[in-house]
């Protein structure tokens, strides 16, 4: 389709620079701290805001002593400014890569397991190919990556779609159907040589575990409920592998873990729990943004995740 005077953003002027303040207003939540980014007095930014408001007839953020916080309507027109502004970024990546002169940058973010082999392999195999790729990964839990996908701070995610995902956002490409997950703890732990181990001592064990909010512990926790008991009280709450791997070495504690991290901690499944406390895992996959033209960088990235992927877990 060609552009004319007959498109409604040309015939009302939209500039890139409204976008942008619709944006800023969104991560910081606050007027003046996203005229303060934009290098704007908050005077202008708050007659660009109301021009805006004009434009489509209804208030784009709710105002609030502590802040601002995006109507539907202003939720609406912010993913779409996203996706104007997150473009128009990667037009110099284009035309450097038709000349031969790629400098990429892609933000990846990925879930524990994948992060400890295949993304790195991934990476390897990417920068082979892209030598002046910069590549910035962020390892945390779904939900976190999600909005941070959601919010373009990342290009894509190796990950779950985890509940109360609005599917519609996201384009999910599954690599791992399910993962079994075990119960750990030190080779030399006193329950290693144990048959049996009741949920009254279960509860009164010392556990490291995800923090709230992430998938496995929904499910630990629903372990206990369904037992009509409350949840073990002395936990730890991390995903960071080397404090994992520090306590399980050093106490008497348990964990929650795939294979995969069970392996990288260096600790034993407790095959005595392997019946009472059975979990398993949704699969992961690659998780980009519904809509959004990504870059052939991030394109490329891609397909060697997805190629790593299945050769390492089909």
């Amino acid at each position: 389709m060609l552009y004319s005077s007959s498109h409604w953003f040309i015939r009302h002027r939209l500039k890139l620079r409204s976008l942008a303040l619709l944006v800023a207003m969104d991560d910081h939540s606050s007027l003046q701290r996203a005229a303060d980014a934009l290098s704007m007095t908050q005077p202008a930014a708050s007659k660009m805001l109301a021009e805006l408001e004009a434009l489509w007839g209804l208030p784009l953020f709710n105002r609030f002593p502590r802040g601002v916080e995006a109507t539907a309507c202003g939720a609406m027109v912010i993913r779409h400014a996203r996706n104007v502004l997150s473009e128009l970024n990667q037009v110099g990546d284009e035309i450097a890569s038709l000349r031969g002169q790629a400098d990429s940058q892609i933000a990846i973010g990925s879930i524990k397991a994948p992060a400890l082999s295949m993304v790195p392999r991934a990476i390897v195999e990417f920068q082979s190919q892209y030598a002046h790729a910069s590549i910035n990964l962020t390892v945390d839990s779904s939900p976190a990556l999600m909005a941070k996908l959601q919010r373009d701070e990342l290009d894509i995610v190796v990950g779950r779609m985890s509940s109360g995902t609005e599917a519609r956002h996201f384009h999910y490409e599954e690599l791992v159907q399910g993962q079994p997950v075990q119960v750990v703890a030190r080779r030399a732990h006193p329950w290693q040589r144990r048959q049996k181990v009741s949920w009254s001592e279960l509860t009164q064990a010392s556990w490291i575990i995800p923090p709230q909010g992430s998938l496995l512990r929904v499910k630990f926790d629903s372990l206990f409920v369904q037992q009509k008991l409350l949840p073990p009280p002395k936990l730890v709450e991390t995903q960071d592998l080397d404090t994992i791997r520090r306590l399980l070495s050093q106490t008497d504690m348990l964990a929650v873990l795939t294979d995969e991290v069970a392996h990288a901690c260096e600790c034993k499944p407790l095959s005595c729990l392997t019946e009472m406390l059975s979990l398993q895992m949704q699969g992961f996959g690659l998780i980009t943004q519904s809509g959004r033209v990504l870059s052939s960088s991030v394109l490329a990235m891609k397909a060697i995740l997805q190629k790593v992927g299945l050769s390492q877990y089909v």
